[in-house]
């Protein structure tokens, strides 16, 4: 049985989770946030370095990342961590799809903040 993803999309995967884990335990063990907040920021920032060691893999012409697991880091909460890294470092900032596909997530994800947001606030 092969898997969904690549050995390197796997890596890249577990480096981004790894990353989030040691953020979430810095920013835990100096400010006391609530552990949500704390574990979207850490995948947002990690993302975002996954995304930056993706764009140095570009220009070196090195092993990549495949877009399935870079939608996948967005899916699972890097969503911020991902738009940023397209503007800020121009990358995948060319590939029209991959930026309709993120923003179509990004959509989503709102769109069921506003909808659990809403369900639990009293009128």
């Amino acid at each position: 049985m092969s898997s969904l993803l690549r050995p390197v999309d796997q890596k890249g995967l577990l480096m981004c989770f790894v990353l989030a884990v040691l953020l979430g335990f810095g920013i835990q063990m100096v400010y006391p946030f609530p552990l949500p907040l704390v574990a979207i920021f850490g995948l947002n920032v990690s993302t975002y370095l996954v995304m930056m060691i993706d764009k140095i893999q570009a220009v070196q012409s090195g092993r990549r990342l495949s877009e399935r697991s870079l939608f996948l880091m967005t899916v699972l909460g890097g969503s911020v961590g991902m738009v940023t890294a397209m503007y800020t470092l121009r990358h995948k900032s060319r590939k029209t799809a991959f930026q309709l596909i993120v923003w179509v997530i990004v959509l989503l994800q709102l769109s069921m903040l506003y909808y659990l947001y809403s369900s639990l606030s009293p009128l």
